[in-house]
């Protein structure tokens, strides 16, 4: 990938930014729709935590932790819960590549790029049948998002306990009656958010660009905002 081109690429994709929200795409007003489902699911895990640490350490459990208590016991969804038929001709990441392209040339190279996340995500998860589910796209973005602002890759396990997590919290939301094409928006877009800041990384990691790097992580941490309302270390929390 030249230089020149990621150049520009990341500075488009922030110079032209602020100028999109005056004209809003279905897809960002499902984000929109989203980022408050995922304050509920911060909340939530956030909440689930501090709970299995009070009983840890022993000291006294808030009457409110009982819900946490019960839905622990209970069988957990199936790792395919989150599953949904994808639609054809769907075209959230093309309104993502004009949102954020000025010329036909900048966009085609957006969308070039944006579809390097469906390959990311297909080769680091091939086997756990994780594709066409919700749960596998959000952890996947919010991995992608930990390693570009961390530096640091979580271990296996760690992934594994997010994608659970996010299995058993998105089955019960509001998210789960969404149609097949709202969901299959959803999931191209986070696949998408994710794959361009993690080649623009590797990238610039490999090529020891450390400006390409700086420039990655301002995405990565663009797109959290953007898609999810949350800063970056919100999201490396959860891992």
């Amino acid at each position: 990938m030249s230089t020149p081109v990621i150049a520009s690429l990341c500075l488009l994709l922030f110079a032209v930014a602020p100028a999109a929200h005056a004209q809003r795409s279905s897809y960002q007003v499902f984000m929109d729709n989203n980022r408050i489902m995922m304050d509920r699911i911060n909340g939530d895990m956030a909440m689930r935590t501090m709970c299995e640490d009070w009983k840890r350490k022993g000291d006294k459990v808030p009457a409110g932790c009982a819900e946490y208590a019960s839905s622990s016991v209970a069988a957990p969804p199936s790792p395919t819960a989150t599953r949904f038929s994808p639609v054809t001709g769907d075209a959230s990441v093309k309104s993502l590549a004009d949102s954020l392209g000025s010329t036909p040339e900048e966009r085609g190279q957006i969308l070039q790029l944006a579809g390097a996340g469906k390959e990311l995500f297909a080769q680091k998860y091939k086997g756990k049948g994780w594709d066409n589910t919700l749960a596998g796209a959000m952890t996947f973005f919010i991995v992608a998002t930990h390693i570009v602002s961390t530096d640091a890759e979580p271990d296996a396990a760690a992934e594994e306990r997010l994608f659970a997590s996010l299995n058993a919290t998105l089955a019960g939301s509001d998210i789960a009656r969404a149609s097949n094409a709202d969901k299959t928006a959803l999931y191209n877009t986070l696949l998408a958010g994710a794959g361009l800041p993690l080649v623009f990384y590797v990238d610039g990691k490999q090529s020891g660009n450390d400006a390409q790097v700086k420039q990655a992580k301002t995405m990565a941490a663009g797109f959290a905002r953007r898609f999810l309302g949350v800063e970056p270390q919100a999201l490396a929390e959860m891992l």
